[in-house]
C-alpha cells in the first residue's frame, strides 16, 4: 500500500520487480464477491449500510478512470462496507468491480490486495505488478 509519496528510488524498485516477476505471472483477479467472502471470513466484520459509507465507494468507483474501467458497460457499483476488528478499521468492497479500499490498516489492505490478484491490465502496470510480488512474498 503506497501511502506516501513515490520517490525515484522507489520506482526504480518497482520497475526491477516488474522485469525479474512479470514474465512468469499469470492473470489471477478473484471478483468482488470473492473478495468480500474472504474478508467476512478470515476477520470479525460489523457491517455499515449508510448511503453515506456506500457513496464513499461510488464516487472513488466512477471519479477514478483506472478504477471505473473495471465495471463492465452500462453497470453501476454494487458496494459493500463494514467496520473491522476492534479498531473499526473502514473497508468497502464493489462487487461488481472488485474495487475495495481499507482506511486504518495497512495489514488489511495487503492482505485483500495479495488475495485478490491481477487481471490482465494490471499485470501491465510495473507497480501493482510489484506490490502485488511484495505483499505475496512471490
Amino acid at each position: 500500500m503506497l501511502t506516501r509519496e513515490a520517490t525515484p528510488e522507489m520506482v526504480r524498485e518497482w520497475k526491477q520487480i516488474y522485469e525479474e516477476k512479470r514474465s512468469s505471472m499469470k492473470p489471477n483477479r478473484k471478483t468482488g464477491a470473492e473478495v468480500d467472502e474472504y474478508l467476512r471470513t478470515k476477520y470479525s466484520v460489523t457491517p455499515i449500510n449508510t448511503d453515506e459509507a456506500d457513496k464513499i465507494i461510488i464516487e472513488n468507483i466512477v471519479n477514478n478512470q483506472c478504477f471505473k474501467e473495471k465495471l463492465p458497460d452500462e453497470v453501476k457499483p454494487k458496494p459493500v462496507t463494514y467496520y473491522v476488528g476492534e479498531n473499526k478499521v473502514f473497508v468497502g468492497i464493489d462487487l461488481v468491480s472488485g474495487y475495495f479500499c481499507v482506511e486504518g490498516s495497512e495489514e488489511i489492505y495487503d492482505d485483500l490486495f495479495a488475495f485478490r490478484g491481477l487481471d490482465e491490465r494490471d499485470l501491465d502496470n510495473f507497480f501493482l505488478v510489484a506490490e502485488y510480488v511484495k505483499c505475496t512474498n512471490l
